[in-house]
């Protein structure tokens, strides 16, 4: 395992040692390399802004020390850039960057003086409980190993050392920023956080994880302990030393006090006024009345100590009970994350707090009660005026926090998987035209170590409801059980990220279910199964379990359409459906969407199963820039249609007209619909089809097949009568054909060709029996079976005439017709393609006329017109 970093100070030594990280290297490199080039792009396209600059791996000490020798990856570093005005060093500036997630890194601190005892005192239980001190033995000094995996933490990354001499104990920390591979720590992570906090204030904030990063970035004003405790470590040193000042030299004024004394005790000159008073008294005989006598002395119990003693109680109050709660929670059984170290370190600051309330000035001064007026005492006197800007802060700090206080984020892992849930709700919201219902943005809630959750499921999910009645339910982290009622699992339980359920208003009320899970991953080993095409290092590729795992969402979830009035096993399982239509991993993959195709989308196509590459597009301060999900929203702009172009209303929508196209035969049908509640109408009927008519939708076990419309009728006229013989059409007037033909070729110029294996029925039009020129439909033909040969294998009794040639045609069995008891009229007779339609039973028998025919399947049309 190589060095990466060996730094010598007097007293010890550092080294730093992992695997090869030049792939992570180069990775990081091209990931900067591309967020600089979208930089540049949004600073062209507006005119204003800077680019990222050169980005440096910085190390950093605290407090500065001194090195007598360092080397980076085995050249020596020359310190002398690096000094500080005492001579120390606090920042060291490596060539490369080194630290990244999810990579183990071994720690050997080798002691020169005679160490005792050596130990990290990180917050983290974990972090500390991995490194190991041995005491010097024979020639081996005494060291301090352990190693540290990043995993998904990025950030600031701090080691506290503390090592015991015989003569004091020393402290020596040294951070390190981790960074990740496939994204900007400071472009992509902060779009990643300002989309959360709009939604979910405070959910990213942690109290203890590897790394920490800076907190400025939250706006929000309700109370946090976290953000707090925070903002209170970064203060203290001010507050503790302003309290100093104030106990040497409190605050006093002189104030007026009244006492009631008998004239027997009165000293001293007394006013006139007494003095004639108290004359009158006596010579009414009055010798036990008690005269008020007001002198002014020098007090502490002013309104500026009041609230100082306020400041000083409520701080350590707050941080008493927050060491309580914590020790409790730390104490559960597998729940220990907070070391002893970050725990005593809590009970330490308490002890100057303790100590200032404990001074004999304080015990005189009252409790505080507001400010009527501004002080100049807390504004200008020294002490006080720090205590009141320190309060300020505290009491305010995330209007004012310092970019200085620095906290632990939830691990990027998390935090991508609810910035992709966010981004999804705001494709539906901002590109499909949906409008949010219901948001239950009330469902975080704190744990045990005050730590804000989201609350998962349906129970915490987004409501959206679209203008052509469409609704969407948008849920995190749902999870599906064998005890499930609507969806459930039957063997082990499944929770999937993100859950987009969307639901057809009337006639159709059909759901949809797609699944998205997301994974802070890219694939780094090609499996010996891939494709030649598949380059791993050219190109992103998501990890093939992330894969696997879809198949496993989408084979598991099974609907059930139970009868309300009807509970019995049997009917149950006589209404299982597999309700998914998708499942696709999200994933930090960087392409240029608008300009190359994703590697993935023959299978989303084929199957619906794959993975979309999402990662922040939008540059702060610059145009907006989509290509970081164009993918994403291209599929759902395909799968749920854009903004609708008529607008209904609730009414019309739930009107009886809708309901009279769902079952024309149990409602009036002098009930007719208006043009938009057609257009309405069309448009929930097309995008029903469309999803179904999806090849993977249509994908049957073997031996069967999928339908969509189970009476599903195509309309077209017998061809021309050149060149046939007339007893090949006598048999259609009479009823008695059994063949029909038609061109490969005239179908798919008009129908996508898996839909032919749908049709059901065919009602061929022939010339009507008054020879007008026109041809109508009288019956129908139900469909045998139906096969693909050359036109040449075509018999005279088939066609109607022989033919050498092999073009493709389409050869229907036909059984024994049905009688129309309307015919339809007026259908045209050249060219044949306008006399082809697709339609239903239903449709069929509500028409007279060949105009008046609806039609269903439009999105199987070649050209769509959705």
């Amino acid at each position: 395992m190589p060095e990466l970093l060996r730094i010598q100070t007097p007293q010890f030594e550092l080294s730093i040692y992992c695997s090869d990280i030049s792939k992570r290297q180069a990775t990081y490199r091209q990931t900067l390399a591309n967020r600089k080039e979208i930089s540049s792009q949004a600073i062209a396209e507006t005119g204003n802004g800077n680019s990222n600059g050169t980005e440096q791996a910085r190390i950093r000490f605290s407090p500065p020390i001194e090195i007598v020798s360092a080397e980076f990856m085995g050249e020596p570093i020359a310190q002398a850039d690096y000094f500080s005005q005492t001579g120390l060093i606090e920042v060291l500036e490596v060539k490369d960057f080194i630290f990244f997630e999810n990579i183990n890194y071994q720690f050997e601190w080798l002691f020169f003086d005679a160490v005792q005892q050596a130990h990290l005192a990180h917050r983290s239980y974990l972090i500390n409980d991995s490194f190991h001190f041995s005491q010097a033995r024979h020639r081996m000094p005494a060291h301090l190993t352990g190693a540290i995996n990043t995993a998904n933490d990025v950030g600031w990354l701090r080691l506290p050392l503390e090592y015991k001499t015989p003569l004091q104990t020393h402290h020596s920390t040294i951070a390190f920023e981790v960074l990740p591979t496939k994204m900007s720590l400071h472009d992509d992570l902060p779009a990643m956080y300002q989309a959360i906090d709009s939604v979910f204030p405070l959910w990213r904030f942690s109290l203890v994880e590897k790394t920490e990063q800076d907190a400025a970035q939250s706006r929000q004003q309700n109370q946090f302990p976290l953000l707090w405790l925070a903002n209170f470590s970064h203060l203290r040193t001010r507050l503790e030393q302003a309290l100093k000042v104030i106990n040497q030299a409190p605050h006093s004024r002189l104030q007026a006090h009244t006492s009631y004394n008998k004239a027997a005790h009165l000293k001293g000159k007394l006013p006139a006024r007494l003095g004639a008073k108290i004359k009158e008294d006596f010579a009414n005989g009055n010798y036990n009345h008690r005269y008020p006598v007001t002198k002014k002395q020098l007090s502490v119990d002013t309104p500026e100590n009041r609230f100082i003693k306020m400041v000083v109680s409520t701080s350590k109050k707050r941080l008493a009970n927050f060491e309580h709660k914590l020790r409790q929670s730390n104490d559960k059984r597998d729940k220990q994350r907070l070391s002893e170290a970050f725990l005593a370190e809590l009970h330490q600051w308490q002890q100057p707090l303790q100590k200032s309330l404990q001074q004999g000035f304080m015990t005189e001064v009252g409790r505080y009660n507001g400010r009527s007026r501004e002080s100049l005492v807390l504004q200008q006197k020294v002490g006080y005026s720090a205590v009141y800007r320190i309060w300020q802060e505290l009491k305010f700090y995330l209007e004012i926090f310092d970019n200085q206080s620095s906290l632990s984020m939830k691990s990027v892992a998390e935090t991508y998987e609810v910035w992709c849930f966010l981004t999804l709700r705001n494709i539906l919201i901002d590109e499909l035209g949906f409008e949010e219902v219901v948001a239950k943005k009330q469902t975080l809630r704190l744990n045990d170590f005050f730590e804000y959750q989201l609350k998962d499921g349906f129970a915490g999910a987004f409501e959206f409801e679209r203008s052509d009645g469409v609704k969407a339910k948008l849920a995190h982290e749902p999870l599906f059980t064998n005890s499930g009622v609507k969806v459930r699992s039957y063997l082990t339980s499944q929770k999937p990220d993100i859950v987009l359920e969307v639901t057809l208003p009337a006639p159709s009320h059909k759901h949809f279910i797609w699944l998205f899970d997301a994974k802070y991953r890219i694939k780094t080993v090609k499996s010996r199964y891939d494709d030649d095409n598949v380059d791993i290092d050219a190109s992103d590729y998501v990890p093939d379990d992330a894969i696997n795992q879809m198949h496993r969402y989408r084979d598991a979830l099974i609907r059930l359409d139970q009868d309300s009035n009807n509970t019995s096993q049997e009917d149950v399982k006589a209404k299982k459906s597999r309700p998914v239509f998708g499942a696709f991993a999200l994933y930090p993959g960087y392409f240029d969407q608008r300009n190359v195709s994703n590697p993935y989308l023959n299978a989303i196509s084929e199957v619906s199963i794959g993975a979309f590459a999402l990662l922040p597009s939008a540059i702060e301060g610059h145009a907006k820039n989509q290509s970081g999900q164009f993918w994403l929203l291209d599929f759902l702009r395909e799968q749920l249609g854009s903004r609708p172009v008529h607008n209904l209303t609730t009414s019309q929508v739930n009107s009886p007209v809708v309901a009279y196209q769902a079952n024309p035969y149990q409602i009036d049908k002098t009930i007719q619909p208006t043009q938009t509640q057609r257009t309405h109408i069309q448009r929930i009927n097309q995008l029903e089809e469309h999803l179904y008519l999806q090849e993977a939708a249509r994908i049957p076990h073997s031996g069967m097949q999928q339908v969509l419309y189970p009476n599903l009728i195509m309309t077209i006229a017998l061809a021309g009568e050149s060149g046939r013989n007339s007893e090949y059409f006598n048999q259609f007037k009479n009823g008695l054909a059994k063949w029909y033909h038609l061109p490969q070729q005239t179908f798919i110029k008009k129908y996508k060709q898996h839909i032919v294996n749908e049709i059901r029925y065919l009602a061929l039009a022939i010339t009507d029996a008054n020879n007008t020129g026109s041809k109508q439909i009288t019956k129908l033909w139900p469909i045998k079976s139906m096969t693909l040969k050359p036109r040449s294998a075509l018999t005279e009794q088939q066609a109607g005439k022989t033919s050498n040639t092999d073009k493709p045609y389409y050869l229907f069995e036909l059984g024994k017709p049905l009688t129309l008891k309307d015919s339809i009229d007026n259908v045209p007779h050249t060219p044949i393609i306008n006399t082809m339609r697709l339609t239903t039973l239903n449709q069929l028998q509500q028409a007279t006329k060949f105009c008046e025919l609806e039609s269903v399947y439009d999105d199987a049309l070649v050209k769509r017109l959705l």
